[in-house]
């Protein structure tokens, strides 16, 4: 049985929504506060998401997107759900962290093609999450912001290996370490970004994208995918598997808890 764009719910979490039309879905996080960022209950509902849209044989392109005027601030370090852990064993504990890691791999690892429409900011982990996707659409407007190192976090979600393949070893370093934002035309430049689009029109564009590469017959877009992250990404896991073993090394140390002490304070 063929599975159809019906066992796609229209909602997933309390932020996410998914709306399909013919071969193409559109899934929106949009929370509506704190910049948008991502909560463990976006996180959970988006990683849902792709595990549904991985058996969706209709479907071959997926555009992510999120508030229409800021993608997301990255993953919410004011969210109480994140850090209350201090009575949880060990195991617990590395399996909460592992969940960016697990949300971006869900979605490289579709079998449809992804595009990531971005406006305004994106930050941090919500950046490694466009870094999951095949291709960027951006604002004029846009700008990536990987602020980790700042708050005491290393980079992590998998997005290290990423970055490198789409920049280079040397840049992927300057993004992490100096914490520059990147506006669109640089990082159109620098590789990090396929499209520039007018302000307000990055979800259209990256649709119309969406829609031509539809074209494309879906075995073929499909294969064509799977040979080319095969090629891309062998190296990534071996450079990957322990990131979310230093993020919890990193943010239970006293170097971290008191950079994300600094920055709860200013915010």
């Amino acid at each position: 049985m063929i599975p159809k764009e019906s066992d796609l719910k229209p909602t997933y979490g309390q932020s996410v929504t998914v709306t399909v039309e013919g071969p193409v879905a559109l899934v929106r996080f949009d929370r509506g506060v704190n910049r948008n960022a991502i909560n463990q209950d976006t996180l959970l509902a988006l990683t849902q998401v792709a595990r549904d849209l991985g058996d969706a044989l209709d479907i071959q392109v997926v555009v992510l997107t999120g508030a229409a005027d800021i993608f997301s601030a990255g993953i919410d370090l004011k969210d109480p759900a994140k850090w209350n852990e201090d009575d949880q064993a060990l195991l617990q504990r590395r399996d909460m962290a592992q969940r960016g890691a697990r949300l971006c791999r869900a979605w490289e690892n579709l079998p449809q093609l992804t595009i990531a429409a971005i406006e305004g900011m994106v930050v941090g982990g919500a950046a490694a999450l466009t870094l999951a996707c095949d291709w960027r659409v951006a604002s004029s407007q846009a700008a990536f912001y990987l602020p980790e190192v700042k708050v005491g976090l290393n980079m992590g979600w998998g997005a290290i290996p990423r970055l490198t393949s789409l920049l280079g070893a040397a840049r992927a370093k300057r993004a992490i370490l100096l914490g520059e934002k990147l506006g669109a035309a640089q990082a159109l430049d620098w590789g990090l970004v396929d499209v520039i689009s007018e302000p307000g029109r990055a979800v259209e564009d990256a649709q119309a994208l969406a829609r031509k590469t539809a074209e494309t017959p879906a075995a073929l877009l499909r294969m064509t995918k799977e040979s080319v992250n095969a090629c891309a990404t062998a190296l990534h896991h071996p450079s990957i598997y322990m990131d979310a073993d230093q993020a919890l090394v990193c943010r239970d140390s006293q170097e971290g808890r008191s950079a994300r002490q600094q920055f709860v304070q200013a915010g």
